[in-house]
């Protein structure tokens, strides 16, 4: 048979064929007019598409022409041929794809339209129209508003579909994906290891998230075994990590976590690389009232205590050294199982007390600056690190009433090495052995019987005190000072310091000389006597050279009319 032939038979097949009311067809799109699509069914005619059922939302057009798809038959049209639906058949396939998900359990794609009584409309697969309660639609989250969800488009579980009514849950999804991931975190916890996310900066650490359905602390020590100076700068929200757990409380979903678990600790074999007394190397990292911390190595530090930084204790240890200062070190003690180890700076020093002790001798000068003064004596810094006692005893012949007042810290004063001894370091001085001993001169020069001058300094319990030299002094009783004093009952003290006041000067003789415990007694009675007996010898004398005998009776009212 010819081509032209061929061609005729078709025609004529096309223009005897029918199709039925509810069929399917498959057509190619002709012309996309303003009212319809002319669709070519393979039929004598083109059928017709109204226009709408192939825009999508954003006025666009879901065919183009020449592109060829599936149509349904819903009746004739005006003028003949076939009124073709596109929605119709679209709308079967997605209920059958929701179906197949509700009766499977499989999610579905769902978009808010808009809000009514209980909750909002939505397109399901972007087509079927259904419902989302507002029970449905949150889990665990907060919104400002209901129609801040208008818009948006998310996964749910379709919970009820039939031939009236279909329902969906986002809630249902969202509670479901969340106890599967907490699954699979808590299966990671028992395996000790897990991947999260920095959620948030707390006191002494971190939050961090896992999944969106557990949250672990990270506490700042836990960060690294190297020290970390700026936590904040280490770790920043949204970084990704992978951490060890250290803790975990089901009951409570407490969870602790630590990065640094997950690196070599750096304290592993110090025992066989250090030793006691082993000189070493280190940084200074950190600086506090208390001592300094120096790096050994990386992650290795040891604490210098302020005691063994310097010698001189009164130094604190920011005045001696600064952060990144490298310096050496001597260890003084080492305990890797407790991650300590103690380091001694002034150790590789020579002690100023060693350096002392070389140079200086008992006997020698030395001068110092008082430190503190004490009820019984002076603190004395004569050498940075090496400090003297002066006790209250050493500072003068001279009796000092109050040591506040005559010294004060700072000042400095000259003194004599009495002791040295370095194992207590202990260092005695004195300012009085920088003079003669005062003792030593009237020692030498009095004896008992010898009558002196003293002025009186003060009273006490037992009698006046007086000074006859400078650094000499010496005690006159009550009952030495006066007949009136002899007998047993002693008039009261205010009638003695009436009679006798400080500045008074009175003579007496010497009854006590005890240089080796430094006492001196006098008796004014006793120099009144031997006056007395001087005078009356010698008025005995003058009557004598005159010829004239001197009865007793003369000589004794001699004696009352002196008295």
């Amino acid at each position: 048979m010819t081509d032209w032939g061929k061609e005729f038979e078709e025609y004529l097949s096309k223009s005897f064929q029918e199709i039925a009311v509810g069929e399917v067809v498959k057509g190619r799109v002709v012309k996309i007019g303003k009212e319809y699509v002319f669709v070519d069914v393979g039929l004598k005619g083109e059928a017709l598409l109204p226009v709408d059922e192939i825009k999508d939302e954003k006025g666009g057009f879901q065919f183009s022409e020449g592109e060829e798809g599936e149509f349904l038959v819903i009746g004739r049209a005006p003028l003949g041929g076939y009124l073709l639906s596109y929605q119709k058949i679209r709308e079967k396939k997605v209920k059958e794809k929701i179906k197949d998900s509700f009766e499977k359990g499989l999610p579905v794609q769902i978009k808010i339209v808009s809000l009514i009584k209980g909750g909002y409309t939505v397109k399901v697969e972007g087509f079927v129209p259904g419902f989302l309660p507002f029970s449905q639609a949150y889990f665990r989250e907060r919104l400002d508003s209901p129609e801040a969800l208008i818009g948006k488009e998310f996964e749910a579980l379709v919970v009820k579909f039939d031939k009236e009514n279909l329902v969906v849950s986002r809630r249902a999804l969202l509670e479901r994906e969340y106890e599967l991931k907490k699954k699979e975190v808590l299966d990671k916890i028992k395996e000790g290891v897990l991947e999260g996310e920095v959620f948030k900066r707390v006191e002494g650490g971190f939050l961090i998230d896992f999944d969106g359905v557990l949250k672990g602390f990270l506490p700042d020590k836990e960060l690294s075994w190297f020290r970390i100076t700026d936590p904040e700068t280490f770790l920043k929200i949204g970084d990704k990590i992978k951490v060890k757990v250290l803790s975990f409380d089901p009951s409570k979903e407490r969870l602790k976590v630590s990065l640094k678990a997950l690196e070599t600790d750096p304290w592993e074999g110090v025992a066989n690389r250090y030793q006691e007394g082993q000189q070493v190397k280190g940084k200074v990292v950190g600086i506090f009232d208390f001592g300094a911390f120096l790096e050994i190595e990386p992650g290795v530090e040891g604490l210098v205590p302020r005691s063994e930084i310097g010698w001189n204790k009164n130094l604190k240890p920011k005045e001696l050294l600064g952060l990144g200062d490298l310096v050496e070190a001597v260890i003084l003690e080492i305990r890797p199982s407790e991650r300590k180890m103690v380091l001694s700076l002034r150790r590789l020093e020579p002690s100023p007390w060693e350096k002392f002790v070389k140079e200086v001798e008992v006997g020698a000068v030395v001068k110092g600056k008082i430190k503190q003064v004490l009820n019984h004596g002076l603190l004395v810094e004569v050498r940075e690190g090496v400090e003297g006692f002066i006790h209250v005893s050493n500072l003068s012949w001279e009796r000092i009433e109050n040591l506040k007042e005559k010294f004060s810290p700072g000042q400095e004063v000259m003194a004599k090495v009495l002791e040295i001894n370095p194992e207590k370091r202990k260092l005695s001085l004195s300012v009085k052995h920088l003079t003669p001993d005062p003792w030593e001169n009237f020692v030498a020069s009095h004896k008992i019987g010898d009558v002196v001058e003293g002025v009186i300094k003060r009273m006490v319990s037992t009698g006046v005190i007086v000074e006859v030299f400078q650094g000499i002094e010496g005690l006159i009783p009550f009952k030495e000072l006066s007949e009136e004093f002899k007998g047993r009952h002693l008039p009261k003290s205010e009638k003695i310091a009436e009679k006798y006041k400080p500045g008074d000067r009175l003579k007496g003789k010497i009854v006590v000389l005890d240089p080796e415990n430094r006492k001196l007694h006098l008796s004014c009675l006793k120099y009144l006597e031997e006056l007395e007996n001087q005078e009356l010898e010698a008025y005995k004398e003058s009557f004598q050279r005159e010829g004239i005998g001197v009865r007793l009776g003369d000589l004794l009212a001699q004696k009352l009319k002196r008295a």
